[in-house]
């Protein structure tokens, strides 16, 4: 793993080499047998207007793996209701990996009135309680920075790898805010990859309202497929 902290303000835009995170993929005898579990222990509905102009309201989930062991991809449809149980709001968040003893926060800006709102609901569609895949250990990653932009983040660099007899690498960067809670993933897939290659690991669904802590550093793991 490495681990970055120089944040770059710069726009960017989604690669064209990702694919779904939640994708099903091969079992791999090497991964670990013991399982993770996530739960979402906070939801709420923020109103950013408190500076006297109008502005849409804020979903904010906190998502928690308090195990020991890394979980892999999850996917959470969260819901806005009125109180007659009317869906005001849908919106889906996508998270590769969750580092044990882990809070993943993240944010949906709504399209609904506050007066409107009465609940909130989510369904955790996928949950891979056991990372896919393996980490690779034998590499090395030079060259990293990361950019924001927007709704946009992307992790690049250099990988190289002591060993490229492998289907595909799978380049996995979390991102963190000052307050050290995750706030989602960047992915990036070399298929058939060489003995070194550059990457840029980036995905959408970083904008967060006014107060939020900023994004402050990241980490890159590489692995042999998703995890």
């Amino acid at each position: 793993m490495a681990t970055g902290g120089t944040v770059t303000i710069a726009g960017c835009m989604t690669g064209e080499n990702t694919e779904d995170e939640n994708a099903d993929v091969e079992d791999n005898e090497d991964v670990d047998d013991r399982e993770a579990s996530i739960e979402i222990v906070d939801s709420t509905v923020i109103d950013d207007s408190s500076d006297g102009s109008a502005a849409d309201p804020w979903v904010q989930v906190d998502v928690e793996n308090g195990t020991d062991v890394p979980h892999g991809g999850i996917r959470i449809v969260s819901e806005v209701l009125d109180d007659e149980d009317t869906v005001l709001a849908s919106e889906t968040h996508t998270t590769s990996y969750l580092p044990p003893e882990t809070t993943l926060r993240y944010f949906h800006e709504g399209s609904f009135e506050m007066d409107e709102f009465d609940s909130l609901e989510h369904d955790i569609e996928v949950e891979h309680a056991q990372v896919r895949s393996t980490e690779l250990e034998d590499v090395t990653v030079t060259d990293t920075s990361l950019s924001v932009g927007g709704d946009l983040i992307n992790v690049v660099g250099d990988l190289e790898l002591a060993d490229p007899d492998h289907d595909r690498v799978v380049v996995v960067a979390p991102i963190w805010d000052e307050a050290g809670r995750l706030r989602g993933t960047g992915t990036y897939i070399e298929n058939s990859p060489t003995e070194s290659f550059e990457f840029s690991a980036d995905s959408s669904g970083f904008r967060a309202p006014g107060g939020a802590e900023p994004i402050d550093s990241y980490d890159v793991y590489v692995f042999d497929g998703l995890p």
